[in-house]
Parts: C-alpha cells; sequence; structure tokens
C-alpha cells in the first residue's frame, strides 16, 4: 500500500515531507517509528487527514499520516 507520511518538529528529519511510502497491508500508526528508523516514544500523536488516531489505527491505502513528537513548553 501507498501512504503519504509527514512528520513534524526533531522527527521531521527521518522523512521527507510528504513523500509516499510503500507498506505492507494491515500496518497500524505505532509501526511507523521503526519502519521510519525512530523511537516509538519519539511519536506522542498521529493524525489521519485532520482527525487525530490511537496508535492502533489499521492504516489504509492513500491514507494521509503526521506524525508529533512530544511538545514541551515552559
Amino acid at each position: 500500500m501507498k501512504i503519504n507520511v509527514t512528520c513534524f518538529g526533531h522527527l521531521a528529519v527521518f522523512h521527507v515531507s510528504g513523500q509516499s511510502l510503500e507498506i505492507e497491508k494491515g500496518t497500524v500508526a505505532d509501526e511507523l517509528p521503526d519502519i521510519l528508523g525512530f523511537s516509538k516514544k519519539d511519536a506522542a500523536m498521529f493524525f489521519v487527514g485532520e482527525q487525530r488516531v490511537d496508535p492502533d489505527y489499521v492504516i489504509t491505502n492513500g491514507d494521509i499520516i503526521k506524525i508529533f513528537p512530544p511538545i514541551t513548553g515552559g
């Protein structure tokens, strides 16, 4: 399946924004960090389109995925 992935913050160095990615059918959002080469703890939120999804969301062909790292401030 082909999906489109955008990583934000420091995760952007792991994947070119908007570049398509080929994954296996049945892949869940929480597997994307391993596929892209970063730690799962660095992926705080997953979005499909404009909707936040759980880490166990089963990705479908053509999904547009956004991955956000934990956000801190002070």
